[in-house]
């Protein structure tokens, strides 16, 4: 008898944990919670939602995870079932924050926006119960299940936390398209190093608006409807701004359209998936590389732009940048550097390299091209933003700029992406860098400081906050005397120089004239040409 009793209590447990498997889920998750969703600390932090169709369930000793290769990160504690049960038809919210401290339902590890994976494993700690691996995520924008429980996934726009899920369409709200270039021959590149049409949405709203399944359509009958997965590329920040590309590329991105308007289209609307017109603009195409667009961001009045404004205001005062640049950074940071919490972080470190001091206050960060002003350094505290000749300072990418100044709302793409550095236009680029993988606790970092080539520095030889290289620091390069870097340079790549410049060909005529900073050489042919400061100085650059 007592051998029957093992026996059935055995298959009791084989089909409890089927039935654990078959109707427990993840149903819905956030990655990049900014003003969403707030914990009972008030903070906004990422989030995943359990979903059990069963009985009661209770899921002290199973383990959540962000790496299929290490299914018990988390394990849920048995020290507060009215926390970790869940009651049939029920849900449950953890709040993926690296905090254990707040309680029960906070885990050891946070999500990466750029898209991962999470797992949800048995006590036995190999079962996974429920795993999704998620696309790009855009902030306040959480991604679930279709319904509670379903196959399909979608991204919500109103999310659906510790609540069934169901899709809510916003009311479309008044947008205006605000700047159009028809004939892009040398203005700017996309991702792919295009120079394609483009036209810019201005959202004058206090919310960010997803433009994801909104229609665009112009007077020639050319309509394209935008992508309902892709908010990552499709969103317009609150009282900013967003480029679509009118390139007829639609695989190159979500705000790449899928048709290619000619010269003589005089006009385009943009309409919201609930049929409501969002934006419509009568404009001209005028002449190569010339915008035509509202004098004042939503006003009325039009007007053509010698120099376009692409994703920042039209009314644009062009600052010129002080002296900084990107130094190093690390994107896969484990054992290497921590911030005043004690958590390893992503970072990148910032550096003077000029002769007088430079305030960060009002500057913009940014790790998306099509969004670049993401971040930006507070005004009003510069006995913490300004940095002193030669002087270098440490910025945490953690997503979690409630900690102060210098941590940002963005964390890097461990696979490798871009970083800008703006001056407090939002427009003029300070610095970037485009970067690959790089390997747990290495850096990548300039070799010398300030102005050498981007190398690896391997575990133990990375220097947040200090030289990289010692004994080549700025000092070996004359800040005084004109000087530009890197020369010789490939064409479309960006080249820094540091005084108000004269560009000429080698025939003596005037090209352009530069500010100091960085700026792409894309305008540029192939050839050499004479850089003239203006107290006289001279120097030959060389584009290949």
């Amino acid at each position: 008898m007592q051998g029957r009793i093992s026996l059935l209590a055995l298959i009791l447990l084989v089909y409890n944990g089927l039935e654990a498997k078959a109707q427990t889920y993840i149903n819905e998750i956030m990655a990049s919670n900014q003003v969403a969703a707030f914990d009972d600390f008030f903070e906004s932090d990422d989030w995943v939602e359990i979903y059990h169709e069963g009985g009661v369930l209770n899921l002290a000793g199973y383990y959540l995870s962000d790496r299929e290769d290490n299914l018990t990160k988390w394990q849920f504690p048995n020290t507060n079932p009215g926390i970790t049960t869940i009651t049939p038809g029920g849900h449950m919210v953890v709040w993926l924050d690296n905090d254990e401290e707040q309680g029960e339902d906070h885990a050891n590890f946070k999500l990466s926006p750029d898209g991962e994976g999470i797992y949800l494993t048995a006590q036995d700690g190999v079962t996974i119960i429920d795993s999704i691996v998620f696309p790009p995520q855009q902030t306040d924008v959480s991604y679930g299940r279709e319904c509670d429980g379903c196959d399909s996934w979608m991204y919500f726009d109103i999310h659906t936390i510790d609540d069934d899920n169901a899709y809510i369409t916003p009311t479309t709200p008044l947008l205006y398209i605000n700047e159009i270039l028809i004939d892009n021959e040398m203005n700017l590149v996309d991702e792919s190093f295009e120079t394609d049409s483009w036209l810019e949405v201005y959202n004058p709203n206090t919310f960010q608006v997803n433009l994801s399944s909104y229609t665009l359509s112009n007077s020639e009958g050319l309509t394209y409807t935008l992508p309902s997965d892709a908010p990552y590329d499709l969103t317009v920040e609150a009282e900013g701004f967003l480029l679509l590309w009118l390139d007829g590329e639609p695989s190159e991105g979500g705000h790449h359209m899928g048709f290619t308007p000619s010269s003589t289209a005089t006009d385009i609307t943009l309409t919201g998936p609930d049929g409501l017109e969002a934006a419509s603009y009568n404009y001209q195409s005028g002449t190569v590389d010339v915008s035509w667009g509202r004098q004042v961001d939503g006003s009325p009045e039009s007007q053509w732009f010698n120099i376009p404004t692409p994703r920042v205001t039209n009314s644009l005062f062009v600052i010129p940048p002080g002296s900084v640049v990107i130094n190093e950074l690390q994107s896969a940071n484990l054992l290497d550097t921590t911030d005043f919490t004690g958590a390893a972080e992503d970072w990148f470190e910032i550096m003077n390299t000029g002769t007088v001091p430079v305030d960060l206050g009002g500057y913009y960060v940014t790790d998306r091209l099509n969004q670049p002003t993401k971040y930006q350094f507070p005004l009003g505290v510069p006995d913490s933003t300004t940095l002193a000749p030669g002087e270098f300072v440490l910025i945490f990418a953690d997503e979690d700029n409630s900690e102060g100044w210098n941590h940002t709302n963005f964390k890097f793409n461990s696979d490798g992406e871009a970083l800008v550095l703006r001056s407090i236009d939002g427009f003029t680029i300070a610095d970037s860098v485009h970067f690959g993988a790089i390997p747990l606790d290495y850096s990548w970092g300039r070799d010398s400081d300030g102005y050498g080539d981007w190398r690896e520095f391997v575990v133990g030889t990375t220097t947040p906050e200090y030289c990289n290289v010692c004994t080549s620091s700025v000092s070996q390069v004359d800040v005084d005397s004109l000087n530009a870097y890197p020369n010789p340079v490939d064409r479309g790549e960006f080249i820094r120089i540091n005084k108000v410049t004269e560009v000429s060909g080698i025939t003596g005529r005037k090209v352009a004239t530069l500010q100091p900073g960085l700026f792409n050489t894309m305008d540029f042919a192939p050839g050499t040409y004479v850089l003239r400061s203006k107290n006289g100085e001279t120097l030959k650059l060389v584009i290949e």
